[in-house]
């Protein structure tokens, strides 16, 4: 993943692909790699999934698993829970079932049971399961500027970050702010 806001480090390990997958889409100013279905399939053969070319509605499932992600992540950064977001990600998940595997170093994991797109999702939601158990999860945060919402992950010791890059997003918020209590008062 390239041109990360604020010159932030991307997620560590295998959380790096859920961060990519949900900037699939730049929200303020695009593009969505997952508006078209070759898009959607450049952005799995760039990450590795030799996938035949998936149909439209692998496509709008990948938005919809993509947006309940994000929304989630909107709740790493003090955002209401999203009981919908909660709930589209586990329907997804029944779809995608994982298996423990071992990779080329000997370490254990999880991995889809599956191939193609769905064992792309698999893969995308082991991560999470992986990212939990390891505590890291929580790091990965949406962006507070609702204009933004950019997945980036939380390295402050206190985990208090807020925005993907202060200089842009928090500038934007703290100058909104001032304006409007300067409106009020």
């Amino acid at each position: 993943m390239k041109g990360q806001p604020g010159n932030r480090a991307i997620a560590p390990g295998r959380l790096a692909l859920v961060q990519s997958f949900v900037n699939s889409l730049n929200v303020e100013f695009g593009p969505d790699e997952f508006a078209t279905v070759e898009g959607f399939g450049g952005w799995l053969r760039r990450h590795g999934f030799d996938v035949p070319a998936p149909g439209e509605l692998d496509r709008r499932e990948a938005v919809i698993l993509r947006e309940a992600l994000r929304a989630l992540l909107r709740e790493h950064n003090g955002g209401d829970a999203d009981p919908a977001a909660r709930g589209t990600v586990e329907h997804v998940a029944r779809g995608c079932p994982l298996v423990v595997e071992f990779d080329g170093s000997g370490a254990i994991g999880l991995g889809p049971a599956q191939h193609g797109v769905r064992g792309a999702f698999a893969t995308v939601l082991a991560a999470v399961t992986e990212s939990v158990i390891e505590g890291s999860w929580q790091r990965l945060k949406a962006c507070h500027e609702h204009a933004c919402e950019w997945a980036f992950y939380d390295r402050s010791r206190n985990r208090t970050g807020r925005w993907c890059s202060m200089e842009i997003c928090g500038t934007r918020s703290k100058m909104r702010a001032y304006r409007e209590s300067r409106k009020r008062g």
